[in-house]
């Protein structure tokens, strides 16, 4: 039959019927994407995910229950019932998933035990809507889990009410009148043939994304003040790194210090004895971040305290252990301290838990390990420490670093280690400070960086 053959007022029953219920669908899935959309670029909170995907199923299934969009497809007659049926039924998980999100696991773990029923139930429900779209004890058990979920979350609501939770607080009148208007709905309440359920799903709706907003607002806060104490934190650590080598006689110097994360826990720094004395320290604090980063704000501190030490390294390191072990909350370092007297020609080294420094003879085309070490720095508060002494001529050159370097992946995929570092430092004898500096940097740099690098070269001219 033709659409010219319905009569007129016809047409009009229906448009009226259908078109407030069109408009609900296009503002469900309006918010629906929007909370999709906001979570996905800015929050990444599962709550606006939730919400998204709980709006939108419903924008969805209302398109399909709708008469205009139908004849818009022209798609008449009984076919879209499974499509909807299925759709009711899955709609239920978004929602559980949101007041187990906002909520927790629940007294007893109550609102994990009903989302697994209304998996349960989907898993079930969904595939007879498609065999048997007219058996009407899933749409029976639906009504029931979702007076249920809705009953069950009020009860938490109000339960966290009580221990002043505000989000929570703002969703127990929407909840409310949506279960009271599921249930006229259930009970054939239907003013002029209409169904009332979607205005209490628009009311839900309005309730559940207030509270993803607001809590996602809460969230940004303080990412900001997060991001805004890093920046500060990254300040800090920038002063605390030296920004040049020190101007030494008869010493080149190079370093390179490549944080893993906005701030990190190593640390290198230089103490100087005069013209002809030159003491690095290079370390390495447990762990990563701002508390990382704290331990070696406090060493630069703990290492300059340490000057009339300075040719002793072992000293050194005792010096700082003595005064860092009760403010480490757990952590521990690892440093190795070097200590060049040119006037001597000799290297004095003591190490701390710490991979060892390579030597490079120039005259003899050798590596010498420097591999004197002791414990940790902080959780041995009596722990001591021994010096070993190398030659130190013209052309040599002393390599100190961290264990992100070592660790580091190398061309291969493999970490690039001591073997492959000391063969490196070798063959590169000719080049200068920087250009071996790059030249490492550029083998270690394959793999994602899984932690902090810092290396410190320094040859006898």
């Amino acid at each position: 039959m033709s659409s010219d053959s319905i009569p007129r007022d016809v047409v009009d029953a229906v448009v009226r019927t259908n078109l407030p219920f069109f408009g609900i669908a296009c503002i469900s899935l309006l918010a629906g994407v929007s909370a999709l959309l906001l979570a996905r670029l800015r929050s990444r909170d599962p709550l606006l995910i939730w919400v998204g995907v709980f709006s939108t199923l419903y924008a969805i299934r209302l398109f399909v229950e709708n008469e205009l969009v139908r004849d818009g497809f022209n798609a008449p007659g009984p076919g879209y019932i499974p499509w909807a049926l299925g759709i009711t039924y899955a709609i239920n998980i978004p929602f559980v998933l949101f007041a187990r999100e906002l909520l927790g696991r629940g007294w007893k773990g109550s609102i994990v035990i009903w989302l697994r029923m209304v998996i349960v139930f989907a898993l079930v429900a969904i595939p007879m809507a498609f065999v048997d779209p007219h058996a009407n004890w899933p749409g029976q058990v639906n009504t029931a889990l979702v007076v249920g979920q809705v009953l069950l979350v009020m009860l938490h609501i109000w339960m966290q009410r009580r221990r002043g939770n505000p989000m929570a607080t703002a969703l127990l009148w929407p909840l409310l009148i949506f279960c009271v208007f599921i249930l006229l709905e259930n009970k054939g309440f239907r003013p002029g043939g209409v169904n009332i359920e979607p205005v209490g799903f628009l009311i839900l709706l309005a309730g559940l994304i207030s509270t993803s907003i607001r809590r996602a607002w809460v969230t940004e806060r303080r990412l900001i003040d997060v991001e805004q104490e890093l920046s500060t934190a990254r300040r800090i650590q920038k002063s605390i790194i030296p920004q040049a080598a020190p101007n030494v006689p008869c010493l080149d110097i190079a370093t390179r210090y490549v944080p893993m994360s906005s701030v990190a826990g190593d640390f290198y720094d230089f103490l100087i004895g005069g013209d002809h004395l030159l003491t690095i320290l290079v370390a390495d604090v447990s762990g990563h971040g701002v508390p990382a980063a704290l331990v070696a704000s406090a060493l630069k501190v703990c290492f300059a305290a340490q000057k009339q030490h300075a040719n002793n390294p072992a000293s050194v390191l005792s010096g700082i252990n003595l005064m860092v072990r009760e403010s480490l909350g757990g952590q521990y370092v690892t440093a190795a301290c070097a200590a060049m007297d040119m006037k001597a020609g000799v290297i004095t080294y003591a190490g701390a838990g710490h991979p060892p420094g390579f030597l490079l003879r120039k005259e003899r085309c050798e590596i010498v390990q420097l591999a004197e070490n002791g414990l940790f720095i902080g959780p041995f508060p009596f722990a001591s420490y021994k010096n070993m002494t190398a030659r130190f001529q013209a052309g040599d050159r002393l390599l100190l670093y961290t264990d992100g370097i070592v660790e580091a992946s190398g061309p291969s995929g493999e970490e690039f280690g001591r073997e492959r570092l000391a063969e490196l430092f070798l063959s590169t004898a000719n080049q200068s400070l920087s250009e071996f500096m790059n030249t490492l940097f550029q083998q270690i740099s394959h793999g994602e960086q899984q932690d902090d690098l810092t290396a410190v070269v320094a040859q006898y001219r």
